[in-house]
């Protein structure tokens, strides 16, 4: 094996910041962007829209044309290392939608916040949205209502909800690829990745196929339930991606039809069951549904007919109460957020009712959002676990399993960690809407901050255009926030700190500071001990007495007087244990059995 000193950017290093692999990767925002727009200015030349459609169009030529330039430009390793992985997670998570607002804006003329805004609502599949027809006061531009939408703006906002659901997870599990990240790090948005084949890229494939065999079949039951074509592909891309964009203001109550509302329900279910179990049953593989799906439905059910009985009780139900309760819970606890009524003139019982159900999700393995099944079944199932740990003691092992899988102590704390992350994260959003909007009353604060960090979409009227700019921020955080699923963003945050604080680390040892503009203070103040006290820096070894060392080798700020003796490791890390020598001066190996040897 060739020897090879460890690199300034192989694995096993300390981490720190690698300019090459960060920029090489940086331009995928713009590729995204780039397909984003071309599917929809595609979409909106089938339905007769040719100056907004060219518009996008020739904005999808710019972007694919300078990423495709810049990854043939840049050419670095493949590797990536974990720091490096999250930190590019979450900086697509921002740019993505930037760079895809930006034509947008242009195209429309309204504020880039207000595109900016729509843009991470369909990204992140929440749904929230400012074209309500109305002015926005921060900058004075008058915001275009749905109906007032170009078609290939109203396709744009469709295809943003259909790749946010599944195509980006596809992009950040590459990352993962290329930094050795197991798939939950990356795919935390999505909650518990389960392999449905072997190997990663094969699991990959057969998500796509899934994910796209899905829309096809929920366009085919909206459009067989009254929808015209383009109507019922529009919204079971946006069902399936539990995303809850529509192309009219009133969304489903457009339709005035009992089998659409039926048919909307199914396809919205579909988007936030676990994806493996819907794998197994349409491959006809044998398989226990899993305990998550389960649960979705015995909760959806359950809510349903208590929904119904709260609806009767207040009084309030512009449909049957039965008919206004199963739509609003299967929006709500699906995380889509299609609606077919007025929800700001809903009781405040109804509207907690539905905030708690949106932020406890759908099935882990799926497009849904907020703390997902998986989490509720074992936090719920913990509280068992401490009464029998309580009670019976060290006399009783309790094993804590979920769905055949045994949970550690690990895995409980990450759970727990996010389920008091989301509850801290809405309490924020919360106060900080009460904050901005005085005239906002707590229960419309509470509801609209769960909306949009369980990334789900209903409103009780707060989103519009005319909602303040910081307004708008605070809900920009908490979707983004929301599809991180928090603890996401807690660890990039942790990443980039590493990879920074790992420059400043190796300047301080070699006495400079990272800008390499002199000694540091701790430099100067305490001088270097001699350097038999001097430890190695990481991938360095010391050399025997007598051994010589190229000057290339010398490591960087050692002065000549006290030079280490040492040069780089090489792969592999486990290099053979020496033989043991004969007498001092003999050069020779001791002989097996020997006494020496056996001493």
């Amino acid at each position: 094996m060739k020897r090879q000193a460890v690199g300034r950017l192989e694995a096993g290093r300390e981490p720190g910041v690698r300019v090459s692999p960060l920029l090489h990767y940086s331009i995928l925002p713009a590729a995204m962007a780039g397909l984003t727009h071309l599917l929809s200015s595609m979409a909106g030349l089938l339905e007769g829209d040719t100056e907004y459609s060219a518009v996008l169009g020739l904005w999808a030529v710019l972007y694919l044309a300078v990423a495709a330039a810049w990854l043939l430009a840049l050419k670095p390793s493949r590797s990536l290392s974990k720091e490096e992985a999250l930190v590019l997670v979450g900086y697509s998570w921002v740019v993505t939608p930037l760079l895809s607002a930006i034509p947008v804006a242009y195209a429309l003329g309204v504020p880039l916040v207000d595109a900016w805004f729509e843009s991470i609502s369909g990204y992140t599949t929440t749904g929230l949205t400012i074209f309500t027809g109305g002015v926005d006061k921060d900058f004075g531009v008058y915001v275009p209502s749905m109906e007032q939408l170009p078609p290939s703006i109203l396709w744009w906002r469709a295809v943003t909800q259909w790749l946010g659901g599944f195509g980006i997870v596809v992009m950040f599990l590459v990352f993962a690829r290329l930094g050795g990240l197991p798939p939950h790090l990356v795919g935390f948005a999505e909650g518990r990745f389960e392999r449905l084949e072997p190997s990663i890229a094969r699991s990959i494939r057969a998500l796509m196929g899934l994910y796209a065999f899905l829309t096809l079949l929920g366009a085919i039951l909206l459009h067989l339930a009254g929808m015209r074509p383009a109507d019922a592909l529009y919204h079971s891309m946006t069902g399936i991606a539990t995303g809850g964009f529509s192309p009219y203001s009133d969304s489903i109550a457009h339709y005035h039809s009992v089998a659409v509302e039926l048919a909307t329900m199914v396809v919205m279910l579909l988007g936030a069951a676990n994806f493996a179990d819907l794998y197994a049953i349409i491959r006809g593989v044998p398989r226990r549904l899993s305990e998550e799906t389960a649960s979705l439905i015995v909760i959806a059910f359950a809510s349903t007919l208590l929904g119904a009985l709260i609806l009767g009780r207040l009084g309030w139900h512009p449909y049957a109460p039965l008919r206004e309760a199963a739509f609003d819970v299967a929006s709500a606890v699906s995380t889509t957020g299609f609606g077919i009524s007025d929800l700001s003139k809903a009781p405040i019982a109804w509207k907690a009712f539905l905030t708690v159900l949106m932020l406890v999700g759908g099935a882990a393995f799926s497009t849904a959002g907020g703390i997902k099944q998986y989490r509720l079944l074992v936090l719920f199932k913990n509280i068992a676990w401490t009464v029998r740990e309580t009670v019976h003691g060290a006399d009783r092992i309790t094993v804590r399993r979920v769905g055949g899988s045994i949970i550690t102590d690990d895995e409980l704390r990450s759970i727990v960690s996010v389920a008091t992350l989301f509850a801290a994260a809405h309490a924020a959003g919360t106060l900080a809407l009460l904050v901005i909007l005085p005239r906002c009353s707590l229960a419309d604060a509470a509801f609209e901050a769960a909306s949009a960090l369980a990334t789900t979409g209903l409103s009780v009227g707060v989103t519009s255009a005319s909602t303040p700019w910081l307004a708008k921020a605070v809900l920009m955080a908490l979707m983004t926030l929301g599809r991180l699923e928090v603890v996401g963003f807690l660890y990039m945050v942790e990443a980039a700190r590493t990879m920074a604080g790992g420059a400043r680390r190796r300047g301080r040892r070699a006495g400079l500071r990272p800008e390499g503009r002199g000694p540091s203070r701790t430099a100067r103040r305490w001088p270097r001990p001699p350097a038999w006290r001097q430890r190695p820096p990481p991938g360095w070894r010391r050399l025997p007495a007598g051994a010589s060392q190229p000057p290339s080798e010398v490591p960087r700020g050692a002065s000549s007087r006290t030079r280490w003796r040492c040069r780089p490791y090489s792969y592999p890390w486990r290099t053979r244990a020496p033989r043991p020598r004969g007498p001092p001066g003999t050069g020779r190996p001791l002989a097996p059995g020997s006494g020496a040897a056996r001493s």
